[in-house]
């Protein structure tokens, strides 16, 4: 709905073609206006203060993202990079704020976005914490395969999303070929029976 209603104003917006692991935005950067994904897929990533990179979630083609801190008037909570050549617009602050100003129908879609994406994150967390190791991978799998088949997913991605290590997704994954229940094509995989992976 916000990438409709944002139409007219995209057509004025800058745009940006991306390589694989190009960074938009750093975590602690001020948030100066929202982007959309026109093309491939933009990943969400926080690095805690040891190090750690904790991968939140996708953006694909018409996903919108850096809305919440621009409107909350935060700097970026989290890092935002390129998981493939991707092609991005970014509406810089003046010309979000005039938008809102001509349309409070684009206000509010925003607010019922964070709103949702709020939601979303909640459920998410309290199913990584009620969730084995393994099931978190199987489930991760499933998710990041069938909504992006395209995208050629790393061991450390996958981990990162399931809140585990690339060690233990190599592990799950080399147990999973094993079973017949994926197929290994050199870095890419290929699910094979769903039932029994997600039952891992």
């Amino acid at each position: 709905m916000s990438y409709q209603l944002f139409e007219s104003t995209l057509t004025r917006s800058n745009t940006k073609s991306l390589k694989r692991n190009q960074i938009i935005y750093h975590e602690g950067d001020k948030a100066d206006g929202i982007y959309f994904v026109e093309s491939g897929m933009v990943g969400l990533f926080h690095i805690s203060e040891n190090g750690k990179e904790t991968f939140l979630r996708v953006f694909g083609p018409k996903s919108m993202f850096g809305h919440r801190s621009f409107l909350a008037k935060e700097k970026y909570h989290a890092t935002t990079m390129a998981l493939t050549a991707t092609t991005i617009k970014h509406i810089s602050s003046e010309q979000v704020e005039q938008a809102i100003n001509q349309s409070p129908e684009l206000l509010r879609s925003i607010l019922e976005k964070v709103a949702r994406d709020l939601g979303a994150a909640e459920i998410r967390m309290a199913g990584l914490q009620d969730k084995t190791t393994n099931q978190r991978i199987a489930e991760s799998m499933l998710f990041l395969k069938y909504k992006y088949p395209t995208t050629v997913w790393t061991r450390k991605e996958i981990g990162e999303y399931s809140g585990s290590t690339h060690e233990s997704v190599a592990r799950f994954m080399s147990y999973c070929e094993s079973e017949g229940i994926i197929k290994k094509h050199g870095r890419d995989f290929e699910i094979l029976d769903e039932q029994k992976l997600l039952n891992n």
